[in-house]
């Protein structure tokens, strides 16, 4: 018979999805690193406003598994760097991330992330952006701190390829003939050159040669291109738990990622037909709801997000494979391990 509930007996809570479980026990040896990092990210924005402060709070209090950080005190440890710009290039990492993120859900009008309300649908769009710039500006601050030319060239470089990712990702919403070769220089612009350059400040900052650094950026790159490969992927089968967004968010968007692209490809002139005068035809509002069902199925009839998490295991092997200018030990083994568990299996 079962036990009724009682309070020193409390229901087991719910076991997290063994993708999350891997990713953490990839994040392990890093994970001191990150625990200080998560206390001391809020202080290193300093700001007069209690609203900029309380959006400082919201942001960085919103869970995330500051993979970019993560990716950059790996680095650091393969290198042996360990010196005064560790935590705060480590937090920059994350700051020009986060900024990125304030301003994209005002462009997207995206009302959660990771679960929660996001910072434009609780203080307004023009604060959430202020706050961004705000972060943005401290993160320049803190770049330039280093006294590394280099180091503030290669953050400055990043965001101004996030940004153009973003505008080349908002002219093609709901283009049915977007091109795979834009949308991989869409993540190239808006994932994969800041992870890059967070790998390639740690060999800055611990002089390295120019063929290590080169190999942290190659590294770097490549993860980033696989996740967010693999985000794309889950998105057409669930990844709430992992990324913080429901299923089929980005083309209820219009967002075309490669998943879609691929079934494009593969499907018969009728579908691709149909497919066409559903995007078209929403203008640029939201896909209904029984659009994005049928998407959805056709991706699954041509199992193209086997395809795309296919692509994305190509990309983790060409970053596991830069990493071998690089003398093999623990530290290498643990950079190699994350990657290879931010690749996450469908089955």
């Amino acid at each position: 018979m079962r036990p009724e509930p009682h309070e020193n007996n409390p229901a087991p809570l719910p076991e997290k999805p063994l993708q999350a479980r891997l990713i953490e026990a990839a994040l392990q040896p890093v994970s001191e690193d990150l625990r200080r990092l998560n206390g001391l990210l809020p202080g290193y924005i300093p700001t007069e406003s209690n609203t900029a402060a309380a959006v400082v709070r919201h942001a960085f209090g919103s869970g995330g598994k500051r993979i970019r950080p993560a990716l950059y005190f790996f680095a650091c440890r393969l290198l042996g760097y360990a010196g005064e710009h560790l935590m705060p290039i480590g937090a920059v990492s994350e700051l020009v991330h986060t900024a990125s993120l304030l301003h994209d859900d005002v462009v997207d009008n995206s009302p959660m992330r990771r679960n929660k309300p996001t910072a434009h649908s609780v203080w307004g769009s023009e604060t959430a952006v202020l706050v961004g710039d705000l972060i943005y500006a401290r993160a320049s601050e803190m770049m330039a701190a280093t006294g590394s030319q280099e180091l503030v060239e290669g953050f400055a470089r990043s965001i101004r390829y996030m940004s153009e990712g973003e505008l080349l990702q908002l002219e093609n919403i709901f283009n049915p003939d977007m091109s795979e070769d834009r949308y991989f220089r869409i993540i190239e612009c808006k994932t994969a050159a800041l992870i890059g350059t967070a790998c390639r400040s740690a060999g800055i900052l611990a002089g390295a040669t120019s063929e290590e650094k080169q190999a942290l950026e190659t590294f770097g790159r490549a993860v980033g291109i696989a996740f967010q490969l693999t985000d794309d992927a889950l998105d057409y089968v669930g990844a709430t738990e992992l990324f913080g967004k429901k299923s089929c968010s980005d083309i209820s968007e219009g967002k075309l990622t490669l998943p879609l692209l691929l079934a494009r490809n593969l499907a018969t002139k009728e579908e691709r037909s149909r497919l066409t005068a559903l995007l078209q035809q929403n203008g640029d509002s939201r896909l209904h709801p029984d659009a994005v069902k049928w998407i959805s199925a056709l991706v699954t009839q041509y199992r193209t997000d086997e395809m795309t998490i296919e692509r994305a295991a190509a990309f983790t092997n060409e970053a596991i494979n830069a990493l071998s200018v690089f003398p093999s030990g623990p530290a290498r083994t643990n950079m190699e391990e994350l990657a290879k568990n931010l690749v996450l299996r469908l089955s």
